[in-house]
């Protein structure tokens, strides 16, 4: 029989079917979901020595617990002290654990920045190969992950959190969900969430999923064939927002889908897309390739934490199988074409924010 195993509790030493969620790093996820089988030959050697097990373990202490009581003042600053590097060979998967978990602190760091400011509506897109759903190698554990610690950040000082995932929407053939949405509110029912379990509830999109909650967190909404989610959305959030309460979208993708019904056409396009800018960039990172159909090779990353400029990074080979990104231009607003391009060959770029970011390509 195959043998699942719980991260926490394999750490401590103890082997159990609980859902495990972390990749390894050296074997390979079970299906499509996070979960991680491991091989007879492998099931008695530990992961980490007890060394590093009290490493990490004080290490995620430690980024833990100063977050929920600091200003945002002290978020940002600790967010620029720690963060001075990327993390490198983005390509190599899965990442190793020390990767993800930087990427989980620059979110959760940003998010709270955000929050303490008063900001209730906020977005954060962070697409690096594992949380990209258009590679193949996308792997929804990592995104789970992330929203887990989200969630402790949130739930530390005993608030209660709602993490949700858009319901099958559609008519007739054309109903379901989104293929990178299939699964998940099975797999988030299964996950561990330790201490914070008694804080943490599960939902749907709309705007009778408004309840005792003060954060909503929402997995990747998105718009489908024939339907779109902003409807849902919208009422979801104005009824929130009325009760003072905050909505963070994860990855969201609000783009319209036009369909052979009409839907998401030129009419009310305006509407739309003023509605999905009202949500403030919280946390920004992707990385920059040739171009838009290619996903190799990583010519730098986009980088923007709340309250910082959006930075621009470029990628340097210095040695076999080491590389660095050195940063080469920073923008008070997200860099766009001739920006980016100028950025990467070192010309000084020119901006008049008076003009729409078209009129500066």
């Amino acid at each position: 029989m195959r043998q699942v195993v719980c991260e926490a509790i394999m750490n401590s030493g103890q082997v159990s079917r609980n859902s495990w969620h972390a990749c390894t790093g050296h074997l390979a996820p079970c299906a499509p979901c996070h979960l991680v089988v491991i091989p007879k030959h492998k099931r008695n050697r530990p992961f980490t020595s007890r060394s590093q097990k009290q490493a990490i373990s004080q290490s995620i202490h430690n980024s833990r617990t100063p977050l929920v009581q600091a200003s945002k003042d002290t978020v940002v600053q600790e967010a620029d002290q720690q963060q001075a590097e990327l993390p490198t060979r983005m390509n190599d998967i899965p990442h190793h654990r020390d990767k993800r978990r930087w990427f989980y602190s620059e979110v959760t760091q940003a998010m709270l920045a955000a929050l303490a400011d008063g900001q209730t509506r906020m977005r954060i897109r962070c697409t690096i190969p594992e949380l990209n759903p258009e590679m193949d190698v996308y792997r929804i554990g990592t995104l789970l992950e992330m929203v887990r610690e989200m969630a402790y950040a949130l739930a530390e000082d005993g608030k209660l959190v709602k993490v949700c995932v858009q319901q099958s929407m559609g008519q007739g053939v054309f109903q379901g969900l989104p293929l990178s949405l299939s699964g998940v509110r099975k797999i988030m029912n299964m996950m561990d969430w330790g201490d914070i379990g008694e804080f943490v509830s599960f939902g749907e999109v709309g705007r009778d999923q408004i309840d005792k909650a003060s954060y909503y967190i929402l997995v990747a909404p998105q718009n489908v064939v024939g339907t779109t989610i902003l409807t849902n959305l919208g009422d979801m959030v104005d009824e929130a927002e009325s009760e003072g309460k905050a909505v963070i979208l994860m990855n969201p993708v609000l783009k319209d889908i036009p369909s052979a019904a009409g839907v998401m056409g030129v009419r009310g396009r305006a509407e739309r897309m003023a509605f999905a800018d009202s949500f403030i960039q919280a946390y920004h990172f992707r990385h920059l390739y040739l171009s838009s159909q290619m996903m190799y090779p990583i010519m730098g990353a986009m980088r923007h934490s709340y309250g910082s400029p959006w930075e621009v990074w470029k990628r340097e080979d210095i040695g076999k199988k080491e590389e660095k990104y050195d940063l080469v231009a920073s923008f008070p607003a997200e860099p766009q074409g001739k920006q980016l391009n100028d950025a990467f060959k070192n010309r000084p770029t020119e901006v008049d924010p008076s003009k729409p970011w078209w009129a500066n390509l």
